[in-house]
């Protein structure tokens, strides 16, 4: 116990003693008059109530005031030990003598002082550095927007040469079939009509194929703001392979895909989703030089919904797994990758409160598995 505690509590269990004393005297004094006791008797009766009164009152001021105090005053000290001296005017409460540093009750009361302005100047520097994160991280919320951006409209640039040549041959067909129906209708027999219905119905058909992946492509490079809701995964994934398809690199890629028709939908934005699918099926087809199998498939896991994207080619060097989602991190040749597709792969995976990972199965090639959220409530209609 520290030794300014000690003189008040040792002034204390005096007082408890001499008042024991008193109360006992008081009360032996009629009987010494009476002659019941005699002053030796009453003597040793004063002393031994004065020890009991000691005794007992050092017991309850040791346990209940000692060392109580003197773990205040140990904490006090070590969470005020960095406290500037300054920190707050160290004085004495009204009406009391200040009293040194660290002794006593007093001492307690300026310790404390000390730790609150400390602690209060600590909130204000705290306050700061949350402010400090704060716009650190909304500044790299906007930069990951931004990277998410560029890399959907880098995609769409070099998806667009694929696509005009896509959209080339379809509309080739739609002039063919029209020149077609046209010269039926001019002969106007029966099945001259029938052959031109059929020809219009190619048109449609093509049309449509043409309205599709131009749709695709427009919804990949419109830049939106997330949402998040129940989707289902063919969805999006339909879209990609569309897309995919659209490329020359791809054409030569069988595709396989296992999508059980109760899987639920998980929980994604659709656009961005279809745009992780896609830049998967693509570097899949860029590892496999253009012609390979791909195996695309989905199943429940509990509360998530698995996605796999698995290709036949080399696979992932051992050495490069740690660091295949690292932003600029690539193995393709120089010009040829930006090594930000993955890495804003899994910023997207991520901000949907799922997780990717990359790794090679025990048969050869690369596997990359998404792991999302399932909606527990369906999909919206």
């Amino acid at each position: 116990m520290r030794p300014g505690v000690r003189p008040v509590l040792l002034l204390d269990l005096a007082a408890a003693g001499a008042a024991t004393a008193a109360v006992v005297l008081a009360a032996g004094l009629p009987l010494a008059a009476r002659g019941a006791l005699t002053p030796l008797a009453l003597a040793l009766v004063v002393l031994a109530g004065a020890g009991a009164g000691l005794t007992f009152g050092a017991v309850l001021l040791f346990r209940a005031v000692a060392r109580p105090v003197d773990r205040l005053l140990g904490a006090a000290e070590r969470l005020g030990a960095d406290a500037r001296a300054d920190a707050l005017p160290l004085l004495a409460p009204p009406g009391e003598r200040a009293a040194p540093e660290g002794r006593g009750v007093a001492g307690a009361a300026v310790a404390f002082e000390r730790l609150a302005g400390a602690l209060s100047e600590e909130r204000v520097r705290l306050a700061d550095k949350v402010g400090e994160l704060e716009r650190a991280n909304a500044a790299l919320l906007d930069a990951r927007e931004s990277l998410v951006r560029a890399e959907r409209l880098a995609t769409a640039g070099q998806l667009a040469s694929g696509i005009a040549h896509e959209v080339g041959n379809p509309l080739g067909a739609i002039s063919g079939y029209a020149e077609l129906a046209r010269a039926r209708l001019r002969d106007g027999g029966p099945a001259a009509l029938a052959q031109a219905s059929e020809f219009a119905e190619r048109i449609a058909a093509e049309t449509a194929r043409i309205d599709r992946i131009v749709r695709d492509l427009l919804d990949l490079a419109r830049p939106s703001a997330p949402e998040v809701r129940p989707v289902d995964v063919r969805g999006p994934l339909d879209a990609a392979l569309r897309l995919a398809r659209a490329q020359p690199r791809f054409r030569a890629v069988e595709v396989t895909e296992y999508v059980p028709a109760e899987l639920p939908p998980v929980l994604a934005d659709e656009q961005r989703l279809a745009q992780v699918l896609l830049n998967l099926l693509l570097n899949a087809g860029d590892a496999m030089s253009g012609a390979g199998a791909v195996r695309v498939s989905a199943r429940e896991d509990g509360a998530v919904i698995e996605l796999a994207v698995e290709d036949r080619g080399p696979g992932f060097a051992v050495a490069d797994l740690p660091r295949v989602f690292e932003p600029f991190f690539t193995t393709k040749p120089a010009g040829q990758g930006t090594g930000l597709g993955l890495a804003i792969c899994r910023g997207i995976v991520e901000a949907l409160g799922g997780e990717i990972r990359a790794e090679n199965p025990p048969g050869g090639g690369a596997r990359v598995v998404l792991r999302l959220r399932a909606a527990a409530g369906g999909a919206e209609g």
